[in-house]
């Protein structure tokens, strides 16, 4: 049986957070608390994304993972699809989510 947190309390701890760095950790340093805030989402994306596909087979393509980041792995996040998709199809991807 999983554990769930309401929404508005992990709102309210990342709101907290956020707040943290940018008024007493780093007061006076406003792009490093940036740079530390951003480093911290990239490692909670990182785990997050790990956690999902841990039961997957591999991707076989870059297109696959980003189907799947985009169907299921977002969906998961944010309990709605991403807004737009746009590639230069050469391997660069654009996710948009308003």
């Amino acid at each position: 049986m999983g554990r769930e947190v309401s929404e508005s309390c992990v709102d309210s701890l990342l709101t907290e957070m956020v707040s943290s760095y940018c008024d007493r950790f780093y007061a006076n340093k406003p792009d490093l608390a940036a740079r530390r805030i951003e480093a911290i989402g990239f490692q909670v994306g990182l785990q997050l994304s790990e956690r999902y596909t841990m039961e997957r087979p591999r991707f076989s393509d870059h297109l696959e993972a980003i189907k799947f980041i985009c169907k299921d792995f977002w969906f998961e996040l944010f309990k709605k699809q991403i807004d737009n998709l746009k590639t230069n199809h050469r391997g660069t991807f654009v996710l948009q989510d308003n």
